[in-house]
């Protein structure tokens, strides 16, 4: 027979496993977005977009052109990136494109990544100082490598105007569309992030 002075630390022991056992059952807190991914907000609801391609971007003799178009972008992934579906129309060419951007806390960069209906896709790196936002990337048009810059300057809390940059190299990039986008749907809440499923 054991004496009762072995039993209770046994006992006492035998308690505390359960209770770590039970809290490592019990479900984990969502992970919140952070500050740095709610200033994605300002992307979010549905834009009307107005702006012109400058002279010369769609080749040498090239007239000016009127852009217009929309872009729908939403929260996704529990509010921790931005998802956008857009439409464009520069001078009567129609495309459509799929974006999705979000926030990398180790380099501390915001990313863009997009494909469009003519198979040209995009991958920039973004950052914002006031209202002020600028992404910097290549692109892939028409199978030819591009660098691109994108300034979008917030004006209201439903406005921003932009300007797109681009050129073979980064050095050579110049000045090819520029714009006002336009809030017409309100943007929605990010939703809640669920807990990691057992």
């Amino acid at each position: 027979m054991r004496p009762r002075a072995t039993i209770l630390p046994v006992l006492v022991f035998a308690l505390a496993s359960c209770a770590v056992v039970a809290q490592a059952q019990a479900p984990a807190a969502a992970p919140k977005p952070g500050p740095e991914i709610k200033k994605l907000g300002v992307m979010v609801g549905k834009f009307a977009n107005e702006g012109e391609m400058k002279a010369g971007a769609m080749g040498p003799n090239s007239p000016v052109q009127k852009v217009t178009g929309t872009d729908d972008c939403r929260w996704t992934s529990g509010g921790f990136g931005v998802l956008c579906n857009s439409t464009v129309d520069i001078g009567g060419m129609k495309g459509t494109e799929v974006a999705l951007a979000y926030y990398d806390p180790t380099s501390k960069t915001y990313h863009y990544h997009s494909v469009d209906s003519a198979g040209d896709i995009d991958d920039s790196t973004g950052t914002v100082e006031g209202n002020t936002w600028t992404w910097i990337g290549q692109s892939i048009e028409g199978g030819h490598a591009m660098h691109s810059r994108f300034i979008m300057k917030v004006i209201s809390k439903d406005s921003f105007e932009y300007t797109v940059e681009s050129g073979d190299s980064e050095s050579s990039m110049v000045p090819v569309m520029s714009g006002k986008e336009t809030r017409v749907v309100a943007a929605a809440k990010p939703p809640m992030s669920k807990p990691a499923s057992q």
